[in-house]
């Protein structure tokens, strides 16, 4: 069981989609999916808790272009910085000197979302789709709420 807050972004454009969505990943009624939804829309930061890891990433995608930022919800086995540091970790070995270092000096100033998205971009720029270290810092950056969809679209 993996447990999600959700927070808006920026103004819900397609509130019926969103209930859909919250629904289909949930498994909530569509009265308990719009109560949830409005909670989110009101600045609270609702919780919803879904099957696995995998079905929290998903959910947490699908919702994102709809104008909510989803993560992972603190726990006890997650810290969203620990998570992020050792992914940049397992990942740096991949990557060229000069991006290594800009990723270590960010790390050190504490900064490890910019550090994250940093090596992500570089290895989305020049590793395949489906490069193991790619692949990590995907899913963490979705794990600790970097996914954000695009701003004005829905």
């Amino acid at each position: 069981m993996r447990a999600i807050e959700l927070f808006r972004l920026r103004r819900v454009r397609d509130k019926p989609r969103a209930i859909t969505e919250i629904t289909t990943h949930a498994g909530l009624s569509p009265a308990d999916a719009r109560a949830f939804l409005h909670a989110a829309i009101g600045g609270d930061r609702p919780v919803l808790h879904l099957a696995d890891d995998a079905a929290a990433r998903v959910c947490i995608v699908a919702l994102a272009p709809l104008g909510f930022v989803g993560r992972f919800a603190p726990a006890g086995n997650f810290d969203a910085p620990q998570r992020a540091q050792a992914a940049i970790l397992a990942a740096r070995h991949r990557l060229p000197a000069a991006v290594s270092d800009a990723i270590g000096a960010l790390l050190l100033a504490g900064d490890w979302e910019r550090a994250l998205d940093h090596g992500l971009q570089h290895l989305r720029m020049h590793a395949p789709a489906d490069d193991a270290e790619r692949a990590l810092l995907e899913r963490t950056a979705i794990d600790v709420g970097l996914v954000a969809g695009v701003p004005g679209r829905a």
